[in-house]
């Protein structure tokens, strides 16, 4: 009874690695060169991701501090301070993301405006159309933006 090599589309997990089985022997001619192709572009996809994702999250919980300063707590603070931890080791682990910063900055606030409209209650008119803080700004440790009556966004 022989085995039959994994296809792409029945069983991903098997046929990764006897792609890269393939690649290490050499055998470029029996590689499933398109989809290992197609494999690579949704990883660099799936990073940028990743990126938007902790900006999203990082600016919704930056913006409920502003606009909920009753509500704070550690669980916020803490949740400030991973996603800036996970955003500069992702940064870090992928530098070439960094090109893509100002798009995926852009992409992850309309998303953080609509989250922290939706989880303080209040209308996401209150909250700046464009991000009011820097990159450089935001991810620094040192940053906690002042309450609503106090902040000026800058």
């Amino acid at each position: 009874m022989s085995t039959q090599p994994a296809t792409y589309d029945s069983d991903l997990y098997t046929w990764s690695l006897e792609q890269a089985e393939l690649l290490r022997q050499g055998k470029f001619d029996q590689a499933d060169l398109e989809h290992i192709i197609e494999e690579i572009e949704d990883m660099s996809k799936s990073e940028k991701r990743a990126l938007q994702s902790f900006l999203e999250n990082l600016l919704m919980h930056l913006l409920k501090w502003v606009h909920q300063p009753g509500l704070r707590g550690n669980s916020w603070k803490y949740t400030v301070i991973e996603q800036r931890k996970r955003l500069h080791n992702h940064l870090r682990e992928n530098p070439g993301l960094k090109g893509k910063l100002d798009e995926s900055i852009k992409d992850a606030y309309s998303l953080a405006r609509l989250s922290a409209a939706r989880e303080t209650g209040l209308s996401d008119k209150l909250f700046p159309e464009i991000c009011p803080w820097t990159f450089e700004t935001f991810t620094n440790p040192e940053f906690w933006p002042p309450a609503e009556d106090e902040a000026d966004y800058q």
